[in-house]
């Protein structure tokens, strides 16, 4: 069984991340944790009582929309940071993945959005990130996007969230390598031989790119030249390119911006 938190203020944008993980999982037994962080705001119209009332609601309402014994859902509600939150309920629950509706911003679609979406990225290392933009409208899943820069030297572990969820689908994984050289090294050269053996039951692709000014901006390009892309995913390395998209401060920015589901993946440790 797998188990799956999603964090959600009961925002549409929240709703989408919901929705999204139902579709992935559709035909996996799951519980679903949806959390809510408190926060008590003397101005507010409504009370803890409303906001647990409502997550109650909500609870109530996708177990009745499921009711073929595959998908199970419990709320979780305390008055803590969303961080803090979620930490304790991947120690005390488990989790294989978490769940982040992201909201756009005009024309422009956020993925780092908000100090909650910052502070789960950059402190939760032991389980997989996916973020949903707003207003994702759900394309084909049988094209995923892997991307790197064969720093790393990778292991199943760390990508089997995505590799999984390949498998479920049916999907190509397309490892896109971001160049920032014109030769790969040997310790690159080694990599890339790792991951090619790490992935060699599922079906995959190799790419290039050249980097452009910016990391954050050869992704968005990747995208760009990948319409029919499902999903993209990074490995949160502590070096490499990763490192790079925090520091460009990225993440607190509207420069970095999709339309597609983005998963985080832990590095392993």
């Amino acid at each position: 069984m797998k188990k799956i938190i999603i964090p959600t203020d009961f925002s549409k944008n929240a709703q989408r991340a919901i929705d999204y993980a139902l579709l992935l999982f559709k035909n996996e037994v799951c519980t679903f944790y949806i959390l809510h962080a408190y926060h008590s705001v003397p101005s507010a119209e409504k009370t803890k009582t409303d906001f647990q009332e409502d997550l109650n609601q909500l609870v109530q309402k996708l177990q009745s929309q499921h009711t073929e014994g595959k998908h199970y859902f419990e709320g979780v509600m305390e008055s803590d940071s969303l961080l803090s939150l979620t930490s304790r309920t991947l120690k005390e629950k488990g989790g294989d993945y978490i769940f982040m509706g992201t909201r756009g911003l005009s024309k422009l679609r956020e993925i780092f959005v908000g100090s909650n979406t910052l502070d789960l990225i950059k402190y939760i290392d032991n389980c997989p990130i996916i973020m949903v933009p707003g207003d994702y409208e759900y394309t084909d899943l049988k094209k995923l996007v892997f991307a790197t820069d064969f720093k790393h030297a990778y292991n199943s572990t760390e990508l089997a969230p995505f590799t999984d969820i390949a498998k479920l689908w049916d999907a190509t994984l397309n490892i896109v390598h971001i160049k920032t050289e014109e030769l790969l090294s040997d310790t690159q050269k080694t990599n890339k031989e790792l991951l090619r053996n790490t992935l060699k039951d599922t079906r995959y692709l190799f790419f290039e790119v050249k980097q452009r000014d910016s990391v954050a901006n050869t992704l968005i390009e990747i995208e760009k030249t990948n319409k029919s892309m499902g999903m993209m995913a990074l490995l949160k390395t502590e070096h490499g390119f990763f490192k790079k998209l925090t520091r460009q401060n990225i993440i607190k920015s509207v420069a970095f911006n999709t339309e597609k589901p983005l998963m985080v993946l832990p590095q392993a440790h």
